[in-house]
C-alpha cells in the first residue's frame, strides 16, 4: 500500500476491550499506508476511543480534544467509545470534531479518515466481526464477546455496550493462528468474558471451547477477567488439561460483604466467592488470584467494609485493584442515598490498598525458591521485566539482552518493589 503523507494518533481510555478495538483501528490504518501512533503527539488526525465507566473517565475523554488541538490546531478529530455512545452531542459540539460514533462500528472512523467504503454499521445486536487487532505489545489481546446482561447497579456499561453477543469460534481460531506467530501470550478479553457462547442457542458452546483452541499451540493464554459463575469443577478440570493455560485467575469480587453484594446486584455471597477461590486452588495450587473491589459504595457501612477486609484476608489474593465508588448517572446505584463522603472513601481505599500490598508480598514470599517460566515484556538498564505463569511481576538482572516475547526460566529470590527479584536459571 502506498505510504500516506498523513499521520494518525489513536488515543485510548478505559478497558482492555477498548485497547483491543484501538489496536484494530491502528492495524487497519497502517495497512492503508498511514503513519500511526498510540501516543499523544502531533498528528494530522486524532482518534479518541473514549470511556464512560466513571464521570471522571468521561470528563477526561472530552479533555483529550483540547490536548489534541494544542498539538495541532488544524487537526481533524474522530471520536468513538462509551462516552460518545452515552453523550454524542458533548463531542460533536467541540472544535474540529469531524465524526462521532459510539461503541459499535468504530471502524467506520477508518472510512471517514481514509475516504474508503469498507465498513458498515453492525449495530449492537450481533457481534461485529470486522475487528482484527494488530499485535502492538509483548502480550496480545483477543476480544471474544461484547455486551453484558448482568446490570450491576453501579455499572453503566450494559446500557452503552448492549446485550451479550459472542464471536464465532472459527473467527477466534483464525486470529489465534495469526497472533501466535508474533507473540508469546494472548489475553482472552470481552465485556463479560464468562458469558461467552450463551447467545449461541442450542449449540452448547462456552468459554472452555475458546480455551481448547490453544491446546498444542505455540502460545500461552490467560483470561482478562472471570465471573464467579464460570468457576466449576468441570471448567477447572478442562482448563487443567490445557498446558498452555497460565495459572492466573482475575476473579471479580467487588465487595466481600453480603449486604453490599446484594445492593450491587452481584448474584453470589462472600461464602460462595471463597468456595470458588478454594476450588481454584484445588486444581491449581500455585494460582495467582487477583480481583477488583469497590469501596465506599453508597450502602456500605464501616461494618460492611470490615467484612470485605476479612473476606480478602481469607482469599489470600495476589493483588486487589481497589476503586472508590464513583456515581454514574443513569444507574440504579445513582439513586441510592450515599452515606459515605470522599474522606471515608479515601480512608477505605488506603486501608484496602495497604492490605493488598501486604498480601502481594506474602504471596511472593510463599513462592521464594520456586521456579517458573517468565515471558519477557521489556528489557531496560540490564533488567528484564515480565510475569510468571501465576502472574508474579518479576525483575530479572541479565548481562545478556533479553527481547520481548522471550520465555526464560527463573527462580523467585525475594520481594522487590511491586514484585519479586528473580534469577535466570
Amino acid at each position: 500500500m502506498k505510504k500516506q503523507d498523513k499521520k494518525v494518533c489513536v488515543l485510548t481510555l478505559g478497558c482492555r476491550v477498548n485497547s483491543y478495538e484501538s489496536e484494530a483501528i491502528i492495524s487497519e490504518l497502517s495497512s492503508l499506508g498511514f503513519t500511526v501512533s498510540s501516543s499523544l503527539e502531533k498528528a494530522d488526525y486524532f482518534v479518541i476511543n473514549t470511556c464512560a465507566v466513571t464521570n471522571e473517565a468521561e470528563r477526561k475523554s472530552r479533555g483529550y480534544i483540547a490536548k489534541c488541538l494544542k498539538l495541532n490546531p488544524e487537526a481533524k478529530i474522530y471520536v468513538c467509545g462509551c462516552a460518545s455512545e452515552r453523550n454524542p452531542e458533548s463531542f460533536k459540539s467541540k472544535q474540529n470534531v469531524e465524526f462521532v460514533v459510539g461503541t459499535s462500528s468504530k471502524l467506520l472512523l477508518i472510512d471517514k479518515i481514509a475516504g474508503t467504503n469498507r465498513f458498515s454499521d453492525a449495530g449492537k445486536t450481533v457481534y461485529d466481526d470486522n475487528y482484527s487487532a494488530g499485535h502492538t505489545r509483548a502480550r496480545a489481546n483477543i476480544k471474544i464477546q461484547d455486551g453484558c446482561n448482568n446490570f450491576c447497579t453501579y455499572c453503566i456499561i450494559p446500557y452503552l455496550r448492549g446485550r451479550e453477543r459472542s464471536r464465532s469460534l472459527e473467527s477466534i481460531k483464525e486470529e489465534i493462528e495469526r497472533l501466535e506467530k508474533s507473540t508469546a501470550e494472548i489475553v482472552i478479553t470481552g465485556i463479560n468474558t464468562s458469558s461467552y457462547g450463551r447467545d449461541f442457542e442450542g449449540q452448547n458452546i462456552s468459554l472452555i471451547d475458546v480455551a481448547k483452541l490453544f491446546k498444542g499451540r505455540n502460545v500461552k493464554f490467560r483470561f482478562s477477567s472471570l465471573e464467579v459463575n464460570i468457576i466449576t469443577n468441570e471448567f477447572l478440570r478442562e482448563l487443567k488439561a490445557i498446558p498452555e493455560f497460565q495459572h492466573h485467575f482475575h476473579l471479580s469480587m467487588q465487595s466481600g460483604s453480603d449486604s453490599v453484594l446484594k445492593s450491587m446486584n452481584r448474584k453470589y455471597t462472600s461464602k460462595e466467592y471463597l468456595e470458588k477461590v478454594e476450588l481454584i486452588r484445588k486444581f491449581f495450587p500455585d494460582a495467582g488470584i487477583t480481583t477488583d473491589v469497590i469501596v465506599a459504595f453508597p450502602t456500605e457501612t464501616e461494618e460492611n467494609f470490615e467484612e470485605t477486609i476479612e473476606t480478602c484476608k481469607k482469599a489470600k489474593f495476589l493483588w486487589i485493584h481497589v476503586f472508590p465508588y464513583s456515581k454514574r448517572d443513569g444507574t440504579v446505584a445513582s439513586t441510592f442515598v450515599n452515606q459515605n463522603d470522599g474522606i471515608v472513601a479515601e480512608d477505605r481505599v488506603r486501608k484496602l490498598t495497604n492490605l493488598a500490598m501486604h498480601m502481594r508480598d506474602e504471596f511472593i514470599i510463599s513462592n521464594i525458591g520456586k521456579t517458573y517460566q517468565m515471558i519477557v515484556e521489556q528489557f531496560k538498564n540490564g533488567i528484564a521485566i515480565g510475569h510468571t505463569t501465576n502472574f508474579i511481576k518479576c525483575y530479572v538482572p541479565s548481562k545478556t539482552q533479553l527481547e520481548p516475547n522471550m520465555i526464560v526460566n527463573i527462580k523467585i529470590k525475594k520481594v522487590q518493589n511491586d514484585g519479586a527479584e528473580c534469577e535466570i536459571l
